[in-house]
């Protein structure tokens, strides 16, 4: 999701995914990372101080997208508290979950996903509430003293702008010397803002779990192969006519993927960060994530299943802000001819050698309490 500080109004260039549903569609390499912090959802919740929270206990979801991949881990962190209460003898206390994400985020789907789907967490609870907030992870979203428990997966490696063009390439992994230190730069300002207002808006005892889509020790995400696949077929656009060179010059995916160090940057003792001293940053872990769609293909042999899926995968997540910067003179047919010519070689190149761009995306599992 692309987040972003400034007060915009609602234009094309806030686009941040495929709407109607085609993210829950096409996101299942996020589900995945998902469920890797189930067990630290239980544990977060333990460590909750229930007699501080008030009446109600409110739980933010920091970056819900369309809503699919939620409903396990709120359904989780429901089900937790619901045992607790229960232990303790109180009364069934009201649970009101925030799903928060930019004012052009598909609600509807959401608002149809969490209200109707089998799977959502307010099957069976009579005491269940959901809101939305259409407000940026970098900004205040709500009250000081607000959130008990707050949620956040596969969301802060998107930038709140684009710091800078990248020459000859889309990914900030690939960016090099002062282009790479700009991106950087722009990476530490957001975590620092978003981990200032999530200080801001943390009750006493309140926990905060992240799973951040991250980079190892230098600084690769994992799905470099795919992401110079997809470049490689831009430049091949470019030199066929099809892109304009201007166009694809504008082309970086405004996302960065910090390592563990940058994660932790804000916690150490000689960072700058004074928000900090109100957080503490508990918990650590970096893992693999296995890659859903080459699984599958070792099982069934299928290529171009594989490919459908992976070319599904990068159009939920990257192709509206990959081709925001199309020229406005093109007519909306050309425009589509791009966008489809794309996804066309993309998905071809995909199913000749499925196992070379398949992602093994770094996860960074985070446990932050406010003090």
């Amino acid at each position: 999701m692309i987040q972003s500080t400034e007060n915009l109004s609602v234009s094309h260039s806030e686009e941040h995914m495929l709407g109607h549903g085609f993210y829950n569609k096409n996101s299942h390499e996020q589900a995945k990372a998902n469920t890797y912090g189930l067990s630290l959802i239980v544990e977060a919740v333990n460590r909750i101080d229930l007699a501080r929270i008030g009446s109600e206990f409110r739980i933010a979801d920091y970056g819900s997208a369309q809503g699919q991949n939620s409903l396990l881990p709120m359904k989780t962190a429901v089900a937790q508290i619901r045992n607790l209460t229960a232990k303790s003898g109180g009364a069934m206390i009201p649970i009101c979950v925030t799903h928060t994400d930019l004012p052009t985020n598909d609600w509807s789907t959401l608002f149809q996903t969490v209200l109707f789907s089998p799977d959502s967490y307010l099957v069976g609870q009579t005491n269940g509430f959901c809101f939305a907030s259409g407000t940026s992870i970098y900004q205040q979203i709500f009250p000081p003293n607000h959130i008990a428990f707050g949620y956040s997966a596969i969301t802060e490696h998107w930038l709140s702008k684009k710091p800078w063009d990248i020459p000859n390439e889309i990914w900030s992994a690939r960016a090099t010397g002062e282009v790479h230190n700009t991106w950087a730069a722009q990476a530490r300002a957001d975590w620092h803002a978003f981990l200032q207002y999530r200080a801001l808006e943390m009750q006493p005892s309140a926990q905060l779990l992240i799973i951040g889509s991250g980079a190892n020790a230098e600084g690769n995400s994992g799905a470099e192969g795919l992401i110079d696949l997809a470049n490689h077929i831009l430049q091949e656009l470019v030199k066929d006519g099809t892109l304009y060179p201007k166009e694809y010059e504008q082309m970086a995916i405004p996302t960065y993927y910090r390592t563990a160090q940058e994660w932790k940057e804000p916690f150490m003792s000689n960072s700058t960060f004074a928000q900090a001293a109100a957080l503490s940053l508990d918990y650590f872990e970096e893992v693999t994530l296995p890659d859903v769609y080459l699984e599958r293909f070792q099982r069934d042999g299928d290529a171009h299943a594989f490919a459908q899926a992976y070319t599904g995968f990068f159009k939920a997540a990257y192709e509206p802000c990959l081709f925001v910067n199309l020229s406005d003179k093109r007519t909306p047919e050309s425009r589509q001819h791009v966008i489809d010519l794309f996804s066309q070689k993309l998905q071809s190149a995909l199913a000749q050698d499925p196992k070379k761009y398949s992602c093994r995306w770094v996860l960074h599992l985070m446990l932050i309490s406010k003090k």
